[in-house]
């Protein structure tokens, strides 16, 4: 997509276009997740934002994913909802119950 005029003043950075929303929930939880794709201006370079990161009883801290730069939105989409199952499918096979309280707010998902 092509970088509006109005966008392209030398002061303002890192313009995005929203590429895709999603929404879903995960196993058992009730809380809804929200993933939002971008697409960088001028570029095919794919960035996401979530509502919410997964952090069970097994884990010391949320997962987040790494990269912050994917060739595409099934890469990218794929990358955060992998990491986020098999993090459920290990702690729901280590015996706990799934629950809201396995999800972390975003802070910086508006």
């Amino acid at each position: 997509m092509d970088t509006p005029a109005a966008l392209r003043h030398p002061l303002i950075h890192q313009q995005r276009f929203l590429a895709t929303e999603m929404i879903f929930q995960l196993g058992e939880i009730s809380t809804p997740i929200r993933i939002r794709c971008y697409r960088e201006a001028g570029s095919e370079r794919v960035t996401c934002e979530q509502s919410h990161y997964l952090q069970t009883p097994l884990q010391a801290e949320p997962s987040f994913e790494h990269s912050d730069d994917h060739v595409g939105i099934d890469e990218a989409l794929a990358a955060i909802t992998d990491e986020m199952v098999a993090q459920y499918q290990q702690a729901v096979q280590a015996g706990h119950r799934p629950g809201d309280g396995w999800l972390l707010p975003s802070r910086d998902f508006d």
